[in-house]
């Protein structure tokens, strides 16, 4: 364990191992946040349908990548994919002497024959719960096979990186926003994130900063590019071509006046105090009522504006009209059916809290009649996620891979990276 004077002026260098991109990041630390470095780099298409290419992949680009941006230091932190964790609610019993880890490997060498030691778990404790008359712990557990995880830490190793914490990506991308509920009372806004990815779409709930629930759908944009792919015989690439000439969160936000330029500073300042207020709080929407929701975003009370990375409200749109030629409704049907059963998964554990708001996250987030579409159906007050906005970013940085000046819902795992606690 390090010991120092000085509390470190930077993050570690961020690692997101994505299927379709690798993304790497590195902020200041403080209330007003820097951009320090970042660099992005698509994964070709014939990397992306074999889970071993994909890997020889990263580390054979990850060092280019790692050249191309200024990081600072050799401390690193990277995320373990969403389709090698496994993720599971699960309610046990306490016994005394007996740690959280340990019930839940107990409980999946019964559920899966896979051996204690064989898996790294991570465990969130939800809350009491009753089942079958007996009072239960509710856990989210989240486990990743032991060579999985050395896999990940041994790549970056050779990158000449000191490995300091791998964390899972449901949790990373929760941690981007924890700034936004730094107060008590923000434990009563409950939060549902919606990160639409290549692979797969990942789902979290939180109470403030507290995640309560968890899981992945394997259903993601590569999955729509298959299906069109089959529908025009073409290739995946042309598919995913025609699937982004679909309306782009750019073509949404260009006409807007008021969007933040990604160029300039976006930290927000109190007129009362003259300093920034890095913790705004979004104001909580009223239960949507019956013909749709309503997803106007009310300004903070303190300084009179919302925070920069969820100034995108969406509208209810229906997502057909925007897909001529192709039916995506039953994959549309499946994510929103899905969606649908953690909605009523969270609402039977805490039958008193509704939804308050939705964050949309994730490079298929982009897709803007995709997230519409979700939000008609779903009928929740829903934003566009933009965890990078609230970063200050100097005039001069290098971002190879990355454009800054539109928002970049596809950052939220590496930014939530940046600020989760290392093992030094």
């Amino acid at each position: 364990m390090r010991f120092g004077m000085f509390t470190p002026q930077h993050s570690p260098i961020a690692v997101d191992f994505g299927t379709s991109s690798v993304k790497v990041l590195q902020i200041g630390m403080g209330d007003r946040p820097s951009l320090l470095g970042a660099a992005c780099m698509d994964v070709p298409e014939h990397a992306r349908k074999n889970p071993e290419q994909l890997f020889t992949y990263y580390g054979h680009q990850l060092p280019v990548l790692l050249q191309s941006g200024r990081f600072k230091g050799r401390r690193a932190v990277c995320a373990i994919p969403s389709g090698q964790t496994f993720i599971q609610h699960m309610q046990l019993s306490p016994i005394d002497g007996v740690s959280t880890d340990d019930l839940v490997k107990a409980q999946l060498q019964t559920q899966m024959g896979c051996a204690p030691d064989s898996v790294v778990v991570r465990s969130v404790d939800v809350g009491s719960v009753h089942r079958d008359g007996q009072a239960k712990t509710e856990m989210i557990c989240f486990a990743i096979a032991r060579d999985t995880v050395m896999r990940y830490i041994e790549l970056l190793r050779k990158c000449r990186l000191e490995v300091v914490g791998a964390h899972t990506e449901i949790v990373s991308m929760v941690r981007a926003f924890d700034h936004l509920s730094r107060r008590e009372s923000d434990r009563e806004i409950t939060t549902v994130y919606v990160d639409l990815g290549s692979g797969g779409t990942r789902v979290a709930i939180s109470h403030g900063r507290d995640i309560v629930f968890a899981r992945y759908i394997q259903v993601g944009g590569r999955h729509f590019d298959q299906h069109i792919a089959a529908t025009f015989h073409c290739d995946m690439n042309s598919a995913r071509a025609h699937r982004l000439s679909m309306q782009s969160i750019e073509e949404a936000t260009a006409s807007r006046p008021d969007h933040p330029g990604s160029g300039e500073s976006t930290a927000v300042h109190d007129p009362a105090t003259g300093e920034a207020a890095a913790d705004n709080r979004p104001a909580v929407q009223a239960e949507p009522e019956a013909e749709g929701p309503t997803v106007e975003v009310q300004e903070d009370r303190r300084v009179g504006v919302v925070p920069p990375e969820l100034s995108g409200p969406l509208e209810p749109r229906d997502a057909l009209a925007s897909t001529p030629n192709v039916d995506l409704s039953e994959l549309l049907d499946t994510i929103t059916d899905e969606l649908s059963m953690c909605l009523r998964y969270h609402r039977g554990l805490f039958p008193d809290r509704r939804i308050d708001r939705a964050i949309f996250l994730g490079g298929e987030a982009r897709q803007m009649w995709m997230c519409q579409h979700i939000v008609k159906e779903l009928r929740f007050p829903a934003q566009m996620g933009d965890p990078l906005a609230r970063l200050v970013q100097p005039k001069q940085i290098r971002t190879p891979g990355l454009t800054l000046g539109t928002p970049q819902p596809g950052w939220a795992v590496a930014c939530g990276l940046c600020m989760t606690p290392t093992n030094s």
